[in-house]
């Protein structure tokens, strides 16, 4: 029996056209850092910023932080959304409410934020995945395969099965339901010259498994936060010595103004030691502060 092709409708999210640079107001705080998305400005040409402004501008005194209260069973790292935001909460507000809730540091914490270093490593990842041929969120790459959009767990599950058993070299190799991706313009499928380099990413499970499941993702991305919800909790079940999951940041601000923060909110959890809990709480609650403005 031939199986049925992948589903038409959406799975990632890209940008189809290059928008021009954003004018930015004369601020000029120290910690102001810069995310360039390459891959969505090769197109035009552009050699510009989209510039992010620090933690300065983000509201004033009078924002209240976001109510989170401990789900032990939930499925989102303990952690779930128990207030919805008043109109004056700021994102500020709201992920410096998330860094408390974990136990951050948070003098340590907000130095973080307002170190460009740390923006500088957000950067690398874009330009790795840019290199690697992603312009849309979210891509994954197990080993040398490239897997685009939150597909079907059971698309992922395969690719994961055959490099266990050997790393099939050519598209033939694998299922009709694949073979079809490959053949769609642009491709869902294809086999690459190279993993990407997962020195700065992070990673669950074991960094010397097998086979390595590598996430460019964008924390405000709708269909990342499907994956995360429908595909990721099944992932996690195999994660360990042989297959490891590692996450790289591929924000995408044209789309998602608060993608930057929310990368910037996780590297600072992660230098504590509490990034996933943070992306795991980012993801959770992506409808509380997607909307939510950084000045007001």
């Amino acid at each position: 029996m031939t199986e049925p092709a992948p589903p038409l409708e959406p799975a990632e999210e890209t940008v189809v056209e290059t928008p021009p640079p954003v004018a930015v107001a004369p601020l000029r705080p120290t910690w102001t850092y810069f995310l360039t998305p390459i891959a969505v400005l090769i197109g035009s040409g552009i050699i510009g910023g989209f510039v992010l402004l620090g933690w300065a501008i983000w509201g004033g005194g009078s924002s209240t932080p976001a109510t989170v209260a401990a789900n032990p069973n939930g499925a989102d790292g303990g952690f779930s959304s128990a207030a919805t935001p008043t109109p004056s909460t700021t994102l500020k507000a709201v992920f410096t409410g998330y860094a408390k809730q974990l136990g951050l540091d948070q003098a340590k914490w907000l130095n973080c934020i307002a170190n460009q270093a740390t923006a500088d490593i957000i950067n690398k990842q874009i330009q790795e995945g840019a290199q690697l041929g992603v312009n849309g969120t979210p891509t994954f790459f197990v080993n040398n395969k490239m897997l685009v959009g939150a597909q079907p767990f059971s698309v992922l599950k395969e690719v994961i099965d055959d490099e266990l058993k050997g790393s099939p070299t050519t598209i033939d190799g694998y299922s009709a339901t694949i073979q079809a991706m490959a053949k769609q313009t642009p491709p869902y499928f294809k086999i690459v010259g190279s993993k990407p380099d997962v020195s700065g990413a992070h990673i669950e499970g074991s960094a010397n498994a097998k086979v390595m499941v590598v996430e460019f993702t964008d924390f405000q991305c709708p269909f990342c936060e499907r994956w995360y919800q429908e595909d990721l909790p099944q992932l996690r079940k195999l994660l360990g010595p042989d297959v490891a999951l590692a996450f790289l940041n591929f924000p995408i601000p044209q789309l998602h103004p608060n993608a930057g923060n929310a990368a910037m909110a996780g590297q600072c959890a992660a230098d504590q030691g509490k990034f996933w809990p943070m992306h795991d709480l980012l993801f959770s609650n992506q409808a509380t502060w997607e909307g939510l403005s950084s000045t007001s």
